[in-house]
């Protein structure tokens, strides 16, 4: 660079940079889509993602994570995709979701913080495994508060679907809406991260 120029080549590195940032370009959303491949593969994928659940799925050892991807809009009109916290699932004679074994149970609460006679021993993205401690057989459906410490209250509503031979109740997770689903999402893969440290380093 000439010695009188006005901008450093750090500058123009910048300023080239954010002519070409996907941000800025509002007329056609899905063209600030940063994928890899034409634009009829951008459209395609924009549309499944906009209408279908479309995931990335990762394999490690006997583990398998499911990410699910979403289009978001940025204030300039730029589409952009956005993982989620994953399904977390376990290889074994069946894929099963992976599940989170409870040091001691937890009290499910009402929406006035009363505990409740069903206690979380397990639970994962998709079920729950609980013990009945009240005297009348586990209800068939339940919509209750899970409150782990140090985590957000996580809405659960379930529903049953078998009494094992120890005693407890399985339940199905029917979860109202996608924001109860991410958040369950994200507690499973906390506690994923700190029973699974060597995967998540």
């Amino acid at each position: 660079m000439q010695r009188n120029a006005l901008l450093t080549q750090d500058e123009l590195d910048f300023i080239q940079n954010m002519q070409h940032a996907p941000q800025f370009d509002v007329a056609d959303a899905t063209s600030s889509l940063l994928v890899n491949g034409g634009s009829q593969i951008k459209a395609l994928l924009a549309r499944l993602i906009a209408h279908e659940q479309v995931t990335i799925q990762a394999q490690f050892e006997n583990q398998q994570m499911n990410f699910p991807l979403q289009l978001v809009e940025d204030e300039f009109h730029a589409l952009h995709l956005q993982l989620g916290a994953p399904s977390i699932y376990e290889d074994g004679p069946m894929v099963r979701p992976w599940r989170l074994v409870l040091d001691e149970p937890l009290a499910l609460e009402d929406d006035k913080g009363r505990a409740k006679a069903l206690k979380v021993r397990e639970i994962s993205c998709q079920d729950v495994l609980v013990e009945n401690c009240g005297t009348t057989k586990p209800p068939k459906r339940f919509s209750l508060w899970f409150k782990p410490r140090g985590h957000e209250p996580i809405a659960l509503r379930a529903t049953l679907e078998r009494e094992t031979e120890e005693g407890l109740a399985a339940y199905t997770l029917n979860q109202s809406n996608a924001q109860e689903t991410e958040q369950l999402r994200q507690y499973i893969l906390a506690r994923h991260r700190r029973a699974h440290p060597e995967l998540h380093r």
